[in-house]
């Protein structure tokens, strides 16, 4: 069967993997210590197979994350053909 026909019979999640990450929340906060003291955010990643992981990141990564979705994306910078209105915006 061809893929745009079967795109057509079957719904876009149904084909998708059980291991691709459908939602993610952040399910605690931790405080780190040694060095420096620092928080990290525990984030519960469910899966489409109903199965569940813990991912562990400070801060700063989210941030950086942000700065080059804002970068890539802002309506604002226009590099590109897609564009959107991010959260926490400069």
């Amino acid at each position: 069967m061809s893929l745009p026909r079967q795109l057509r019979d079957e719904s876009d999640f149904d084909q998708l993997p059980n291991n691709i990450p459908i939602s993610a929340a952040i399910a605690d906060i931790e405080e780190r210590t040694g060095f420096s003291a620092y928080y990290e955010f525990v984030i519960e990643v469910k899966t489409k197979g109903a199965s569940k992981y813990l991912i562990y990141r400070r801060y700063r990564r989210f941030f950086t994350f942000n700065e080059k979705l804002q970068e890539r994306f802002s309506a604002e910078n226009q590099t590109g053909p897609y564009t959107c209105l991010l959260p926490f915006s400069r």
